[in-house]
């Protein structure tokens, strides 16, 4: 599947959904716009809505087909619906042969999800996937919609990848009314990763690749080589030159082990030794001990919020930790990606 944090289509594209699949999200309450645009295709296009969720929220409310399934089955699941599909050639075969590459290897696996295995792991009963797989086979194109219920998981890039196969095998990519739409976190977040605040890739998604360098020094009416110039090389043990401007850096969910892992395991030239924790309370996470270890370890740690969050005081360090004061939305100007 592709690998960016963003909607394929836009708010005004669902107007022309034949079919809305909301999986891994609660936009009633979390995204109460957003489920504007839904209600609106729901009405006008007669489009049903099929709402997966663990429990039954003010979004499964409005939904024709409430599924509940048991957390973190989201790719038995979506394996579940694929079953039936591919049982009965419900699938977009020119879509998937003319822009589709590996779908066959996925129609192996699918096979193994017989309706009771899928239900062993689900709870979710044959008949209803069957019935969630005719729906979305008969109203096209339709949307995929999900939020952090999905993201935010242990196997979260699984669950997405999932999310993406089945459209796919619909043959709902690349049309109005159609797509992938993430739902992103609060506080911008969709905004700040368009914008390259990411450890993999530039703004819009260009990757490290020495061309995208090229393209975004043009943009910034910056020298290449003065960019180049800031980053750091060295030789690695195999005798290889590398340059830390191409290569990814560490996500925000491992930069513990970048403080605390072997040097030699890192594809950097030396440990993380400081730490800007901007509108990120380290409680969300795990390794709570490890985290507190690390943090200590740290040659300066800033930490930048509206009001002292876990962040400031799970660590006990006494000298060069800053604790800066954010605005909040209300205080700050500017622009917010929808």
């Amino acid at each position: 599947t592709w690998g960016y944090g963003a909607m394929t289509n836009s708010y005004n594209d669902i107007h022309k959904s034949k079919a809305i699949f909301i999986i891994g999200g609660n936009p009633a309450e979390a995204h109460p716009v957003s489920l504007q645009h839904v209600l609106k295709a729901k009405e006008e296009n007669n489009a049903p809505l099929i709402v997966c969720d663990p429990r039954f929220t003010r979004t499964a409310a409005h939904a024709d087909e409430y599924v509940r399934f048991r957390p973190g089955s989201d790719v038995a699941l979506v394996w579940g619906i694929l079953y039936h599909i591919f049982e009965n050639g419900w699938e977009d075969k020119e879509f998937i042969r003319t822009r589709v590459w590996g779908m066959d290897e996925i129609r192996k696996e699918v096979a193994n999800w017989t309706p009771d295995e899928v239900e062993r792991v689900t709870g979710v009963p044959g008949e209803q996937l069957q019935r969630v797989a005719r729906t979305l086979a008969n109203h096209r194109p339709g949307t995929v919609i999900w939020c952090m219920g999905g993201t935010q998981h242990t196997n979260g890039n699984n669950n997405t990848r999932a999310y993406c196969i089945l459209q796919l095998a619909l043959g709902n990519m690349g049309t109005a009314g159609g797509g992938t739409n993430i739902f992103r976190g609060h506080d911008n977040v969709q905004g700040a990763t368009d914008l390259g605040v990411l450890a993999d890739t530039l703004p819009g998604y260009y990757g490290l690749s020495d061309g995208s360098w090229a393209h975004w020094a043009r943009v910034w009416g910056e020298d290449l080589e003065w960019i180049q110039s800031r980053f750091a090389s060295w030789t690695d043990g195999a005798g290889e030159e590398q340059k830390m401007i191409n290569l990814t850096g560490i996500p925000v969910s491992r930069w513990i082990d970048g403080v605390l892992e072997a040097r030699e395991n890192l594809e950097q030239p030396d440990n993380t030794k400081a730490m800007v924790l901007w509108g990120h309370a380290p409680n969300s996470q795990t390794r709570q001990k490890e985290m507190k270890t690390a943090m200590e370890k740290l040659d300066l740690l800033v930490v930048v919020d509206p009001y002292p969050t876990v962040s400031a005081v799970l660590h006990d360090r006494t000298d060069n930790t800053y604790l800066l004061p954010a605005c909040t939305q209300f205080e700050t100007s500017g622009s917010v990606t929808a």
